[in-house]
């Protein structure tokens, strides 16, 4: 409404300039004669009185000041429509993106599963740019056509009959733009697409530079880029082509339209030199509101796809919000955490359920392990844990409170979580330490650091815990990584820790010293931990082992009852060691077809 306001105040402003020039016309013809003005002009009588009111004389150079003085009104006017747009539209840009943000943080794990990065990048960007601008557009849309309908009434007061054809003529030009219109909306959507299909190749590839390059695919991926770089420039300048064709048909048909009034108003109409010079002057000024009409009109045909884009982005995150959950809060855990016939199945996927009646209890204050073939289910079952993941059926309990009844803040707040391969910011060692917990101390961070066997390497760095990790971790081994990441879960001291295979793709050394900062968390903290085993090796000290297969609970046990009962985990473990001779965890004997502990067998 402000910026509504300000356009239509501007264009009073414009048009009272304009129309003032009528009376210097007649002033000068009249050699100044205001009492002659008068009485042959109704308009006159009411000037002077205004005139009079503020103290001023009719004269050529007040009425000219006062032409100018409308004229800089004007351009006030503009000015703080144009401030007032500018802010408003980067207000709205800057909110809707910060809340498409939110809501896509917000939204549950099956909605992340379903997008890709790079359509959100380009929705969230360039697309919410053109759709905010579809927005704006329908404002000056109506902010110009009150215009035209200001200037028109000026030109009914001057000329009935040329006022319509005036009307005729810009009615026929803007018909003739109908078909550019539509194909600006088709143009619109293949921008769009295009913009799409760009984003999404460029994010991919940035993410997997290492991979593009140690497969030799540098120069497939870079035609590649070339032909959906030019894919979208062609689209632009096929929309901007589109837009280029007001000027070509507007134009020629409003000059001949001003043309066309001077002959008959010479030869038909009688009009006097004044106020065919003012009906001129107008009709012309008229000429580049009419074109800014006609553009603005097809710039959103043009901007609607985006504008829908953007929209549904929003709705679609905001219906897959998570649920805030109950008012319990989760501040410790004493017993156990439970789950009692829980099922789950991923709604993109036609194959069995992943998790099928899963009972099973994690101990507080223990480390208990859940290890099995891939896709068995492990990493689906902790995502249920800070419900990551909603459960089909069953009850998911922390000391026999649901989890539907803890608020999902508080859940979330009391479990700490490291997953198996670690996300390192571009941030300092401490920065990243404290992402989850930002006002932590000094000293916590370096507790939790130590805790994790993460200080030893930090304390050598140049500039210790100022010092920058690189993007993804890229200036510390992997190993290193794992630390500082198991670091930042412990500053947050949650009551449950999650571990999904946090010694994946890490060598012997790398898995020993995190076997070893394990011991450390179990004897130094009363954290429950639950830890998703690849290398079994780095499981076989936990309180408890939990096997699945197929999405059920195949065994739990302790490792040497599991090795005990010749089932998946000792042939497994068996396999494994058998790929590391000679390792401190080489310690199977054969006793028959009996696989055994030695250090069980020796008791």
């Amino acid at each position: 409404m402000i910026a509504l306001a300000l356009h239509l105040a501007g264009t009073l402003m414009e048009l009272m300039s304009v129309l003032i020039l009528m009376p210097i016309f007649q002033f000068i013809r009249m050699d100044g004669n205001v009492e002659s003005l008068m009485a042959s002009y109704s308009y006159w009588r009411v000037m002077n009185e205004i005139y009079r009111g503020i103290g001023l004389p009719i004269s050529l150079a007040t009425l000219l000041f006062t032409s100018f003085a409308f004229l800089v009104l004007r351009q006030g006017f503009v000015y703080f429509r144009l401030r007032w747009n500018a802010w408003a539209k980067e207000t709205v840009i800057a909110s809707t993106r910060a809340r498409a943000f939110e809501r896509y943080l917000r939204a549950e794990s099956s909605y992340h599963d379903n997008e890709r990065a790079g359509s959100i990048v380009s929705d969230l960007t360039v697309d919410l740019q053109r759709g905010i601008d579809h927005i704006f557009g329908h404002v000056s849309f109506v902010a110009y056509s009150l215009i035209l309908i200001v200037y028109i009434g000026s030109l009914l007061a001057i000329s009935v009959t040329m006022t319509l054809i005036a009307v005729a003529v810009f009615g026929t030009a803007l018909l003739a733009l109908r078909p550019l219109l539509r194909r600006s909306e088709q143009a619109g959507t293949e921008v769009v697409q295009a913009n799409q299909n760009m984003s999404r190749f460029m994010v991919e590839r940035l993410k997997a530079v290492r991979l593009v390059r140690l497969a030799g695919m540098e120069s497939a991926d870079i035609n590649h880029m070339n032909v959906l770089t030019g894919r979208q420039r062609n689209m632009m300048v096929n929309l901007y082509k589109l837009l280029a064709g007001i000027e070509i048909i507007m134009e020629p048909i409003i000059v001949g339209a001003g043309f066309l009034f001077i002959y008959v108003s010479v030869t038909s109409l009688g009009i006097g030199l004044e106020e065919m010079g003012l009906f001129l002057l107008i009709v012309f000024r008229l000429l580049p509101i009419v074109k800014e009409t006609a553009r603005i009109r097809q710039s959103i045909r043009a901007s609607r796809f985006a504008f829908q884009t953007a929209k549904r982005r929003l709705e679609e995150s905001t219906a897959a919000g998570e649920a805030a959950g109950g008012r319990q809060e989760l501040c410790v855990l004493r017993r156990s955490l439970r789950m009692e016939n829980v099922s789950f199945a991923y709604q993109s996927k036609d194959h069995a359920p992943a998790l099928r009646e899963i009972t099973v209890e994690f101990p507080a204050g223990k480390i208990s392990a859940l290890v099995g073939p891939s896709g068995a289910g492990k990493s689906t079952l902790v995502d249920l844990v800070p419900r990551l993941r909603k459960r089909a059926s069953g009850r998911i309990e922390f000391d026999g409170v649901s989890i539907d009844d803890i608020a999902l803040v508080s859940l979330r707040a009391g479990i700490a979580y490291v997953p198996q391969h670690p996300q390192i910011f571009d941030v300092s060692m401490i920065d990243h330490i404290r992402y989850g917990k930002p006002d932590a101390s000094m000293d916590e961070v370096v507790t939790a650091a130590k805790l994790a066997g993460a200080h030893e390497f930090i304390d050598k760095l140049p500039n210790k815990y100022e010092t920058l990790a690189g993007e993804s971790g890229d200036q510390l081994s992997g190993g290193q990584r794992q630390r500082l990441d198991l670091a930042r879960a412990l500053v947050k001291r949650a009551p449950i820790l999650l571990l999904d295979e946090p010694t994946s793709g890490l060598d012997a050394d790398a898995e020993a010293k995190f076997r070893q900062a394990l011991k450390r968390i179990r004897k130094e903290t009363d954290m429950t931990i639950i830890i998703i085993g690849h290398q079994l090796s780095t499981v076989m000290e936990a309180d408890r082992i939990v096997v699945l297969k197929d999405g059920r609970v195949s065994d739990v046990g302790t490792h040497a009852e599991l090795i005990r009962r010749r089932g998946w985990y000792a042939e497994a473990f068996i396999k494994q060691q058998r790929h590391q001779p000679g390792t401190a965890d080489d310690r199977i004997v054969q006793d028959g077809d009996q696989p055994q502990y030695l250090g069980e067998a020796a008791s």
